[in-house]
């Protein structure tokens, strides 16, 4: 029993992980983590992901989405919709959200404040569990389908230069009892989300674009990325990233035009579960529409 139980609580909290995932490639789709990057790039965006989490090893995550984001012309305001579908362990979820974001210009900086909401459906098979102790059958009954709303708040502050990005992704907290599903607001739970980076003109060809996020809860140690992007003529893109205490990443970008880019990121584990994984995949596929009129709002920079 107390083994089943230990399997129980490590796929409870990864469910909770991938509720705010800190998905490799963030940079490349930066709605997925702060809805007031929607409409960033000036044009209607599609970003489709798919994500392989920790390869070998049973019953690990992942993450098939697709995000679309555009501003609306001849306003400040710009929507959004990100849709998903989450496997880890025996929990299966899908989901939509929508974003609406409102942009604010001061001189030479402009703040984007965005808002976010939607819904998740839940399913946990606990039937698909290998029974280990004699008793264990009686708790291996699949949940009923939740169907679970959230909420979210982001802020983007930026110029040509640099930029900072604050986020709370997700503001409820959900939780499973013998009486179903419960929603709840602790602040005790919220994942903050803060992060900011600059631009390095090397020469006219390369420039580097440091960053940092960090991903926190209260009275807890915060998660720390550490990122480095070089580009070459606008064309390729090259980058690594350091998630301490988590993985190593490596990225690469290849801008086929002006409008339609390849992505692919590879995560290799810095801890103990590097003994059982050969690492993660990512693949994206991005693709922005070009107006032929002049819209509200220029790309904004930032990841």
């Amino acid at each position: 029993m107390k083994k089943l139980m230990y399997i129980l609580i490590i796929l409870s909290n990864g469910a909770i992980a991938q509720h705010t995932p800190l998905l490799s490639q963030y940079m490349f789709n930066t709605v997925a983590l702060n809805p007031a990057f929607t409409g960033s790039e000036g044009a209607f965006c599609l970003v489709s992901s798919n994500r392989i989490q920790w390869v070998g090893f049973d019953g690990a995550p992942t993450t098939i989405s697709l995000t679309g984001h555009a501003p609306i012309k001849k306003t400040n305001s710009s929507l959004g919709l990100q849709l998903f579908a989450d496997q880890i362990g025996i929990d299966r979820k899908m989901g939509a959200f929508g974003s609406y974001s409102y942009k604010l210009a001061f001189n030479k900086h402009k703040l984007s404040l965005g808002l976010s909401g939607g819904v998740s459906v839940l399913k946990s098979y606990y039937s698909r569990l290998n029974v280990i102790d004699q008793g264990d059958e009686s708790i291996m009954i699949d949940s009923p389908i939740g169907v679970l709303p959230d909420l979210g708040f982001g802020a983007h502050f930026y110029n040509q230069k640099y930029f900072l990005s604050f986020s709370i992704p997700m503001m409820l907290t959900h939780s499973y009892t013998q009486d179903g599903y419960k929603v709840s607001n602790n602040i005790k739970n919220y994942n903050y989300i803060l992060g900011g980076g600059t631009e390095i003109e090397v020469n006219s060809e390369i420039k580097l674009e440091p960053s940092v996020l960090s991903k926190f809860r209260l009275n807890t140690t915060p998660q720390v990325d550490l990122n480095l992007m070089a580009k070459y003529k606008s064309f390729i893109e090259l980058g690594m990233s350091y998630r301490t205490q988590e993985a190593l990443v490596g990225l690469f970008k290849i801008n086929l035009d002006k409008q339609l880019s390849l992505i692919y990121s590879y995560g290799t584990p810095i801890s103990g579960l590097g003994k059982y994984t050969s690492g993660s995949h990512e693949f994206s596929l991005k693709y922005v529409f070009l107006y032929q009129s002049k819209i509200a709002g220029p790309r904004s920079f930032g990841w």
